[in-house]
């Protein structure tokens, strides 16, 4: 009798069970489940079955990435994109799943929403294939102002992949992007908030690997000289310079890593652009004095820190020309001018700026710069 209700008591509770299951819907059921081991995303090829397991997580999750609800779409981006996260992501693998995700992105494409197209650029920026790269360059031209700068910051996410992974796009894919930025940050009138993700793209491509990605770093950095320096040499002595310096900051530091890295190459473009970019930097200050307009010592955090972020790009930058052009790089001084500047040494940082940078100085004339360029 004891045994006899042991086992009506486990069959009950059998039967609960499988209720459970089957109020559960088979994609819910297939959710579960559906992962793909570090194995395969690490894959150096792609096996049969390792081609089944891509194939199969992507449809699991596919439908709710499609759904109407936001909360279901958000989970099953994330889990669509959480394998293509982090290093050790190869190749083949970003190939395959490229392959095996077409179908989603076509269908997000043909919804036409802002929400689905923001989703299918998420994923294109995430694959770094060439694919994505299509994906996204196509979109830097949609015209809404929104799907622009996403797709901005998706470029950069290619960028970052590229530089972090073994790349799974050519130099032609990454210059095409760079290209296609450069387009949108030197438009007239572009937008702030689109430069803004413009030269943060930009920063980023300029730790793309030489080895593997030939002249696209140097490209960035020509690309982040014609984003950022018209604004800066468009400023009046009476403007507020703040936004310029900030993407000043940004670039510079960018630049100048990218210049000192050792491991990569730059070419003499390059090192002109950034030479042209550390001047700019600071002839916003050096006009300002000139112009009796610069701020008080208290109030120049911004002012000094953007010139310091020239005057080093601008040392690195030259020192880098000299060693390309087989010259010696011993004649480059460093300069003190933020130094000059934060002390309230106001005359002295006119003088030795005026000196570095205005009309008919070395520099001026060994980069072939408008006599003016610097100093008006």
């Amino acid at each position: 009798m004891i045994r006899s209700n042991s086992f009506i008591k486990s069959f009950a509770r059998a039967l609960v069970c499988a209720g459970v299951l089957c109020m559960l819907s088979p994609s819910v059921l297939a959710q579960s489940s559906a992962q793909l081991p570090r194995s395969t995303v690490e894959a150096i090829s792609i096996s049969a079955s390792q081609r089944t397991q891509i194939d199969s997580f992507v449809s699991v999750w596919s439908e709710r990435a499609l759904s109407d609800k936001a909360q279901d779409s958000k989970r099953a981006m994330e889990a669509l994109t959480k394998p293509l996260h982090g290093r050790g992501v190869s190749v083949a693998f970003r190939q395959s799943y490229t392959q095996a995700i077409m179908g989603l992105m076509n269908d997000l494409d043909t919804q036409g929403s802002i929400g689905a197209t923001l989703s299918s650029l998420r994923i294109a920026g995430e694959l770094a294939t060439p694919t994505g790269v299509s994906r996204i360059k196509a979109s830097m031209s949609n015209e809404d102002l929104g799907v622009q700068i996403f797709a901005v910051s998706r470029a950069g996410q290619v960028f970052s992949s590229t530089s972090k992974n073994s790349p799974a796009i050519t130099s032609t894919d990454a210059n095409e992007l760079i290209n296609a930025i450069d387009s949108l940050s030197t438009a007239q009138g572009v937008n702030h908030e689109l430069l803004g993700a413009c030269v943060r793209a930009l920063s980023i491509a300029t730790a793309l690997p030489s080895k593997d990605m030939g002249d696209a770093r140097s490209n960035a950095i020509v690309a982040l000289a014609n984003a950022v320096g018209p604004h800066l040499r468009g400023l009046s002595v009476s403007d507020d310079p703040s936004f310029a310096q900030g993407l000043a900051l940004q670039a510079a530091s960018a630049a100048t890593a990218s210049i000192a890295d050792i491991s990569s190459d730059t070419n003499l473009d390059a090192t002109k652009a950034a030479v042209g970019l550390g001047g700019d930097i600071i002839s916003i200050a050096l006009r300002r004095v000139l112009g009796n307009t610069i701020e008080p010592v208290s109030d120049r955090g911004l002012t000094v820190r953007s010139v310091q972020a020239g005057e080093t790009l601008l040392y690195f930058a030259l020192r880098k020309d000299a060693e390309l052009r087989n010259k010696s790089a011993n004649a480059v001084r460093e300069t003190g001018f933020s130094d000059q500047l934060a002390a309230g040494d106001d005359k002295a940082f006119r003088n030795d700026a005026s000196r570095l940078l205005g009309p008919g100085s070395k520099i001026v004339k060994d980069f072939d710069f408008a006599d003016e360029r610097f100093l008006r």
